[in-house]
């Protein structure tokens, strides 16, 4: 196997595209709601209905609309064609970026919204829903399973 060098400044350009992706995937600097939003129409029952759901009937697109706008803080723009095609390299970045933050390995106050049960659920939604995800995610739903 061949290792190829990367040198520091792509490391930094892909870092400096990646960070600013992973907050807003995971909500970062979302306000947090000081009442209720109510509608008129079955607008919110439409928009959750078109994402995908996990084996327990979750989605990313779940409103909360009491204190915050969705129910798992991870943006469902996850599962867009957009983000699919994101470079190779800065998509790696921002699935361990990702995993980093959800499995608490980094609690930096940039994602201290995060409850434990909002990060387990995300990677537990991510896992059923988001085909493609990096194997270090997978196997660390089976170790955690024993």
């Amino acid at each position: 196997m061949t290792q190829h060098y990367r040198w520091d400044s792509t490391t930094s350009r892909i870092r400096a595209a990646g960070e600013p992706l992973v907050k807003c995937l995971l909500l970062s600097e979302e306000a947090t709601l000081t009442e209720p939003i109510q509608g008129t129409t079955a607008f919110a029952s439409e928009f959750a209905g078109r994402g995908p759901r996990d084996k327990r009937g979750r989605s990313l697109r779940d409103l909360d609309l009491k204190r915050r706008l969705f129910k798992y803080p991870c943006s469902y723009l996850v599962y867009s064609a957009a983000f699919d095609a994101l470079p190779g390299e800065v998509k790696d970045y921002v699935y361990k970026r990702l995993w980093d933050v959800l499995s608490r390995e980094d609690t930096s106050q940039d994602f201290a919204h995060l409850t434990a049960a909002d990060r387990q659920a995300i990677v537990e939604i991510l896992r059923d829903t988001k085909p493609g995800l990096p194997t270090y995610w997978k196997m660390a739903a089976h170790a955690s399973a024993r």
